[in-house]
This record gives C-alpha cells, structure tokens and sequence, in this order.
C-alpha cells in the first residue's frame, strides 16, 4: 500500500494544488471538513486513524533533552484529538523521506535539522488511504544553545507546532487575530519569536476536532 510523506517547516511548507472544503460546506456532515478559518489539514490527510499513538525518539540524546516537553505535547494532543498519545522510550529512527512505524510519531534533536533554513525545526505526516498514520519531528537544538535568546515559552511553541504538523495539520492560509489578540501557532509566522502561544489556540480547536471527525464522514 503507497503511503505519501508531505515536509512542512516552521515558517515555510510546500505549495499544494487542491482545493479544501471549508466549515460551511453544505455538505459538511457527509464530506470531510478539512479547513476553516485559521486552521487547515494537510493536502494528502482528511482524518487520524483513532488508535493509540506513541511518541519515539530518533537516539538517546533526543530522548532525554525533549521528554518532559513532550509529555506535556502528547497530554494536550490526546485532550484536543479524543486519540490517545503517550510518550514511550522507544529509539525509532526519525526520517521525512521515508514513513516510519505505525501510529509512531519519531522526534530528533539536532543542530540545523534543515540547513536551507538554520533557526527552523520542521515535521510532517504520512498517510494511508487520507489517514495520518505516522509522523516525525526535526526539534533544532540551537534553541537551547547559551547566547541564541530563546525562552522555555518559545522552545515549547515550537514543538506544539512541529507535533500538530506530525499528525496532519498545515500552516493556515489565513492567519486571524482572536478576541484576545491571538494568532493561531500554526500560521506560517516570520520568526520562532513572534508566537505568543504556549499551547494550541482556539484555532486549532477545530482542526483537532474535525481531524477526528472526519473519520466517520470517508
């Protein structure tokens, strides 16, 4: 079975060429919803497949620098997307050619994980049949490097971001303000220390929501 792997960065994602359906198609109960506004899946995925999912790490060093900020990811993921996500010990490689174990969400640590972009991180999805099935995450360790100016806050946005890009979701074409003055983190901000952000923003909300909802509407 072909599953198709799509690269998305922080502040750049590629250029898709198909149409998403918005919140208020009139066909909406029986069609996947795939966008609205501030929120979008990505090209290839319309939904999550529900069953568990783990998070691995890529070696030993990923795994004991990004734990404690990921069991606070995979409590929130499991909290917005009604499917549960742990974090394990488990070392999977981490790869965005190739897709990795099922319901697998492989992170790697490194220094300049894309080098046409050296501040970014980056992550993505695979799919099967429009289902997320597995996903990775590239954290740039230069967010934690003395001198760079980084805070915590802005460390763990990142991740909220790469994580909500390893399970389906896209930058939105439109990025809105919400009553409280908050942009959505998943928009394709220019620079890390634009979010404000310390976790999902009522913009994400019903991405997550329709991420799993969509499983009854294909």
């Amino acid at each position: 079975m072909k599953r198709i792997v799509i690269q998305t960065s922080l502040v750049a994602t590629l250029t898709v060429a198909a149409t998403a359906l918005t919140a208020y198609d009139a066909d909406a109960a029986t069609r996947p919803i795939t966008s609205g506004t501030g929120w979008k899946l990505q090209s290839h995925i319309t939904h999550i497949d529900t069953r568990p999912w783990q998070i691995a790490f890529h070696d030993t060093t990923s795994r004991a620098k990004l734990t404690p900020y990921l069991r606070k990811t995979a409590a929130e993921l499991t909290y917005r997307m009604g499917v549960t996500v742990t974090v394990s010990t488990r070392i999977v490689p981490t790869s965005y050619s190739k897709c990795g174990p099922s319901h697998t969400i492989s992170v790697r640590w490194m220094s300049k994980p894309n080098p046409k972009y050296p501040n970014h991180s980056f992550g993505g999805a695979c799919a099967l049949r429009g289902a997320a099935y597995s996903g990775y995450m590239y954290i740039n360790s230069d967010l934690w490097a003395a001198g760079r100016g980084y805070t915590e806050a802005q460390r763990m946005n990142t991740i909220w971001h790469e994580a909500a890009h390893a399970v389906g979701l896209a930058h939105p074409a439109t990025c809105p303000k919400d009553k409280t003055g908050r942009k959505p983190l998943m928009c394709d901000v220019n620079g890390l220390k634009t979010l404000v952000s310390r976790r999902y923003s009522t913009w994400e909300v019903p991405a997550f929501a329709n991420l799993r909802a969509n499983r009854n509407r294909v």
